[in-house]
């Protein structure tokens, strides 16, 4: 039997950042900012009245960064999840060079952590098939300790989903 030679796929996939407007940027990191201080949900409510949002829309960028599946609001009006920052407490740990810990919404963003905040992370993770502790540290966005050393992460191609949490 020959074997076709089949070019190598590569997933490719606009990062959130790049899908947002210059308002919409900066208050989605104002809210993972504010959901790694609290380790809570930020209530939308509350936004109204930081001065450091004073100057824009609040609830029309809410709006968009919903429509633009880059938070998650539930029906409370609490901002839970500001990919990839969770509010709630996950199994995916992540701390980064400067101190700051979070909870990633899974593994892969756990590992888009260091992309997101461009800064060197270490990861604490549990697989979702057998419990077993795994362990992450990126440096200079390469993985430079990974335990097991047998470790894989599974994903789906995120581009055929208008809701990544429902695929994570």
């Amino acid at each position: 039997m020959k074997f076709k030679n089949y070019p190598i796929e590569r997933l490719i996939i606009d990062s959130i950042s790049s899908r947002l407007t210059e308002p919409e940027r900066y208050l989605r990191f104002f809210l993972m900012e504010r959901i790694i201080q609290s380790g809570a949900p930020v209530k939308e409510n509350r936004l109204m009245q930081a001065e450091e949002l004073n100057h824009l829309d609040i609830a029309t960028l809410i709006n968009n960064l919903i429509s633009k599946n880059a938070i998650v609001k539930d029906l409370e009006g609490k901002i839970n999840f500001v990919y990839p920052v969770s509010a709630l407490p996950t199994n995916h740990r992540v701390t980064l060079i400067d101190g700051r810990t979070l909870h990633a919404m899974c593994a892969v963003d756990a590992l888009g952590v260091a992309f997101t905040f461009k800064q060197d992370t270490k990861i604490s993770s549990q697989c979702s098939h057998c419990g077993e502790t795994i362990t992450v540290e990126i440096q200079h966005e390469k993985i430079v300790e990974l335990h097991p050393a047998s470790t894989h992460v599974l994903h789906v191609d995120l581009k055929n989903n208008d809701n990544w949490a429902g695929s994570c």
